[in-house]
């Protein structure tokens, strides 16, 4: 019951600070779940292996990405009229066959042949309209808007 008041706070907690160098600190994790380690083992029910696995309910792993942050270059602004930069850099914030896409069409919406700039999100298009089908050459990065044209299109036909 411990365990499982404690795992949404943990969870919380990882994700706020993810993006940040936190082994060194004092009041790291490790601290306060060797500390509920000990908790969990001396109570009268509990024996090492079962209070590994309410450590383990406590303490969910949540994925580190340190270095994530992509720091803006020297006096750069989204305002100095540098497209290919800024959609470098805002494609940079994808991951998976998005980045892989992006970088494939050289940052460039692949329905009309615009760079990625903006607030407007990248969406990946499957070309034969099969959403299983996840090979390289089914997949395209596109615009939100024309993922909508494409798709408003079709259905008219």
């Amino acid at each position: 019951m411990k365990a499982l008041k404690l795992s949404p706070l943990v969870r919380g907690w990882r994700n706020y600070h993810r993006f940040c160098k936190m082994d060194g600190s004092r009041f790291s994790l490790w601290h306060i779940s060797h500390r509920a380690f000990t908790v969990f083992n001396k109570q009268a029910k509990n024996d090492r292996n079962s209070s590994k696995t309410l450590i383990e309910k406590a303490f969910p792993k949540v994925p580190y990405a340190q270095g994530k942050h992509v720091m803006v270059k020297g006096e750069k602004s989204p305002y100095d009229g540098d497209i290919t930069f800024w959609s470098e850099r805002n494609s940079k914030l994808y991951d998976g066959e998005t980045s892989k896409a992006l970088k494939k069409q050289n940052h460039k919406c692949a329905s009309c042949g615009m760079k990625f700039i903006g607030e407007e999100r990248v969406h990946l298009h499957h070309i034969d309209r099969n959403h299983s089908n996840w090979k390289k050459n089914n997949l395209e990065a596109i615009h939100k808007s024309c993922h909508d044209y494409k798709h408003m299109s079709k259905s008219a036909s």
